[in-house]
């Protein structure tokens, strides 16, 4: 009986980044061919032995998997047809297999289908790969593509699709996107694609080799001057003006984005060691995190436990939209004489710089409170810290 072996293996090279590539060593009848598994790692990533990738590699171990089953069904074929065939025959046999009629537009729909099942997504993440869907079916169409197979989706389509993004205006007024935008309308491409890559319709993610551009982010906060003159700024009891700044400055001495502190009913306070607490389920991450109520903070929702939120839903703040609440932030900052772009989501980088860190607040701590999954996503905020320079600044005067 003729032997019959597949082994993985990795192939050392000089790559300039350090990654080699992991092939399939196939031997048939004492004959050998070699297919390039169209995947990549580094060598501490690979154990030789096993023939696999490490444990934190383990989603690319199903790949292998996979080719190692296309393999196998091939010389099943072949073995069926109760004709001779050689190593040269299982290798064509692969190489005429080893496209999937899929279409990207089919994929892509079941891909959001998936989503769905189970209410594993929360409804505007849905949305936003909709989105997203919308520019690749506007692009497929210009470019004549609609017939584009999943498996023939490759690097310079990545490229085309982001010179669509670029050159599409998104709105009426024939504005294009911002560059942010445009990243995130790949990096749910590039999603859609790695689950294409982990079920074996392609061989590499295009998305390997090419690199989303980001501006350097500048994070607006608020000083304790800037934020006292918030605070103590004369509003002749405008409801709707008092409501915008409570909510702002809820968001300054918690941290929380705007969606999980309009989100807040409740269920999430709750005492720890004698300490109220806030207990929130992030909406964009899905991470729990639980963090000390400040006395600020405590105290608008104290103010407003009478509220028709408060009695009616449950809700800890008043509930207003957040392109309302960003509207009349302009206006409050034009009242406080604060000369910068206010919006909700100044608030939550003033707790991080003004409230915490300016107050000494470990960076640790600062990280889990702003449920960060980095920290050094929160080392950003530490760089920006003016108040922390003068401190150390007056610290170094008394020394030197």
């Amino acid at each position: 009986m003729k032997t019959f072996t597949i082994k993985f293996y990795l192939k050392v090279n000089s790559s300039l980044d350090g990654r080699c590539p992991v092939y399939a060593r196939i031997i048939y009848d004492r004959k050998k061919c070699e297919l390039s598994t169209g995947l990549k790692c580094f060598p501490k990533e690979w154990g030789a032995s096993t023939e696999k990738f490490i444990d934190s590699k383990f989603y690319l171990n199903d790949r292998l998997i996979q080719i190692q089953a296309k393999i196998y069904r091939v010389f099943s074929t072949l073995s069926d047809s109760e004709k001779p065939f050689s190593i040269q025959d299982i290798k064509s046999g692969l190489s005429e297999n080893k496209k999937s009629k899929i279409l990207v537009l089919d994929f892509y729909e079941k891909y959001i289908e998936d989503k769905f099942k189970d209410n594993r997504e929360r409804v505007t993440t849905i949305a936003k790969y909709e989105q997203t869907l919308r520019y690749l079916k506007g692009w497929l169409n210009k470019s004549e593509q609609k017939g584009l197979r999943i498996s023939d989706f490759d690097l310079s389509k990545v490229h085309n699709f982001d010179s669509y993004l670029k050159q599409t205006p998104w709105n009426k007024k024939g504005e294009r996107m911002m560059l942010t935008s445009i990243n995130k309308h790949h990096s749910r491409l590039k999603a859609v694609l790695f689950a294409a890559f982990k079920a074996g319709h392609l061989s590499r993610n295009p998305y390997q080799d090419f690199k989303l551009g980001f501006p350097q982010s500048k994070r607006e906060y608020l000083s304790s001057e800037e934020l006292d003159r918030l605070m103590s700024l004369e509003l002749n009891n405008n409801p709707v003006l008092n409501k915008v700044r409570d909510i702002f400055l809820f968001s300054c001495y918690t941290g929380l984005r705007f969606n999980d502190a309009q989100n807040l009913d409740d269920s999430s306070l709750m005492e720890i060691n004698g300490n109220t607490y806030l207990r929130i389920d992030q909406g964009k991450t899905g991470e729990r995190i639980e963090i000390p109520l400040l006395d600020p903070a405590k105290k608008i929702i104290i103010k407003y436990r009478v509220s028709f939120e408060r009695t009616n839903q449950g809700k800890l703040l008043p509930v207003l939209s957040n392109q309302k609440v960003n509207k009349y932030l302009k206006f409050l900052a034009e009242l406080a004489g604060i000369k910068k772009a206010l919006t909700h989501h100044v608030a939550r980088h003033t707790c991080a710089t003004t409230v915490l860190l300016d107050n000494e607040v470990p960076l640790e701590t600062v990280s889990h409170w702003l449920g960060h999954r980095s920290i050094r996503t929160t080392q950003i905020y530490a760089k920006i810290s003016h108040e922390n320079l003068s401190k150390e600044s007056v610290r170094l005067n008394s020394i030197l």
